[in-house]
């Protein structure tokens, strides 16, 4: 099964196309993706807005999804030497459907740690509110701040766990790295796992 999922995503990578969905990359090109990055872009965007054709009340049939910019990020964000990926469900659209990948928010923040095995462990789901985090690199290495209200989301090598801080209610969380199921919200677990939920 695993085989046939990889296969299917190197099928949409190279014509970028599956279903007939036409698909416009501006980000990180696909072909250069590991097999696991490229199965979540299938799996939690490309078909997801796929499945937006079998809903009767939408207008556009046949929906492009663009991928912008800053939808894929590949740093070493935890300091370990090793390049991680990170991706930002803010920066894909699926046409006449714009806000499913976010809701009435900043979307959420997916960041796979690469192993010494070279694949990549899902270590976070962070739902986002609306402080504008963005990626910055310091001399620690990379962390997401705001401009606006100084939350952040860093990465502390210290203790092998993130650091999640909310300006606006000045609360700072201290997060185990987690499973593919785990959501971790800046403004709230529930929302995020409620937002999550509709997304899938």
């Amino acid at each position: 099964m695993k085989k046939l999922i990889g296969l299917t995503a190197i099928a949409f990578i190279c014509t970028n196309s599956l279903a007939e969905i036409p698909v416009k990359n501006n980000s990180i090109s696909f072909n250069k993706l590991p097999t696991q990055i490229k199965e979540v872009v299938q799996s939690d965007y490309v078909d997801a807005c796929d499945g937006m054709t079998e809903d009767v009340e939408m207008a556009i049939k046949n929906p492009k999804i663009t991928f912008d910019k800053g939808f894929l990020v590949n740093v070493d964000f935890n300091g370990d030497g090793l390049k991680d990926y990170i991706i930002r469900s803010s920066e894909v659209t699926c046409e006449g459907a714009y806000s499913m990948f976010t809701g009435n928010s900043d979307g959420f923040i997916d960041i796979y740690f690469q192993n010494k095995a070279g694949e990549y462990d899902h270590v976070l789901n962070y739902w986002l509110g609306r402080e504008g985090l963005g990626l910055e690199k310091t001399n620690e290495g990379y962390r997401f701040s705001s401009k606006y209200n100084g939350s952040y989301l860093t990465w502390d090598k210290s203790i092998n766990k993130f650091i999640s801080y909310y300006g606006p209610e000045k609360r700072k969380d201290i997060l185990d790295i987690n499973d593919e199921n785990s959501t971790t919200s800046q403004t709230s677990t529930e929302i995020g796992n409620v937002l999550k939920t509709a997304l899938q």
